[in-house]
């Protein structure tokens, strides 16, 4: 079998091409082949693999759910997915950590070694041109994670966003928006909303059900004494405790802004495209290497 391995070679501390290699070596030890797989920005990087996609068996991704939602986007265009290893990486891996993929780089390449898949869903926005991976977010935590540099975090670590959130209070901290869902239709003023694609985030259950669609929850008509339930539900994710959320599971979900200013998301921990949007899931997508077990 020949496999792609995608990475971002100027990542880090190169440490991503170190792994590129190892793998390779596996692989050829398995009696299989590798290309590597690079490019300069995402939007090249996007179509390298989906270029690559008609003359490989398998693409192995290293990095977090920013180097999945390349691979991703790949899919998603080219309508088509192949069999995908995941090397964990970077600061976000919900989706390594939803299917209980191991941490640790060296086990990692011993499940992809192994061959055992599963299918499992991501989703797709902007008409089948964007992958979502694990999340997709909009409101003023998105606008503030958007608006948070990378010096910032390294700075002051996750503080950074509750303090900017406080200076976000007092401005125009929600949005009308109009929300279609299956068999849901409302519009509302939205704080925060937050849809994945798995139950769990970084690992931990946040709903108890496991329906293999997308998991939308909606903070709205928040004050200033509901701050902290918008901490709760980005860094604990104990939902269904707040009286300002709305909780849906759904395989599509329609964005229509009701307002002139440009509300932005953010996917997989990146910016993202603006509203209005249309998010699907796509159920069984893409075939996984999993443990056995």
């Amino acid at each position: 079998m020949h496999y792609g391995i995608f990475f971002n070679p100027n990542a880090g501390d190169g440490n991503a091409e170190k792994l590129a290699e190892r793998m390779r070596e596996k692989l050829e030890h398995a009696g299989h082949s590798a290309d590597y797989l690079t490019a300069p920005d995402p939007e090249q990087a996007v179509e390298t693999v989906k270029k690559a996609i008609e003359k490989l068996d398998g693409i192995v991704s290293i990095g977090g759910d920013g180097s999945l939602n390349i691979v991703g986007t790949a899919f998603v265009q080219a309508g088509k997915a192949i069999p995908l290893g995941i090397i964990p990486g970077g600061t976000i891996n919900n989706f390594a950590k939803r299917w209980h993929l191991p941490m640790d780089e060296e086990e990692a390449m011993d499940v992809i070694i192994a061959g055992h898949q599963r299918n499992v869903g991501i989703a797709a926005c902007q008409d089948r041109q964007k992958a979502v991976i694990s999340s997709f977010t909009f409101g003023s935590f998105a606008d503030i994670s958007n608006e948070v540099r990378q010096s910032e975090k390294q700075k002051f670590g996750l503080i950074v966003y509750p303090l900017k959130a406080i200076k976000q209070i007092g401005k125009d901290t929600s949005y009308p928006v109009e929300i279609k869902a299956d068999n849901y239709h409302e519009k509302l003023k939205v704080w925060f909303s937050l849809a994945t694609t798995t139950h769990s985030i970084g690992g931990r259950t946040y709903v108890d059900s496991d329906y293999d669609e997308l998991h939308v929850s909606i903070l709205h008509n928040m004050r200033f004494r509901k701050l902290l339930q918008l901490f709760r539900l980005v860094f604990t994710g104990r939902l269904k405790e707040s009286d300002s959320l709305t909780y849906l599971e759904t395989n599509k979900l329609e964005l229509k802004p009701l307002t002139n200013k440009t509300i932005y998301s953010r996917i997989d921990g990146d910016k993202g495209p603006a509203l209005p949007l249309t998010v699907e899931f796509l159920a069984d997508f893409v075939p996984l290497y999993v443990p056995e077990k």
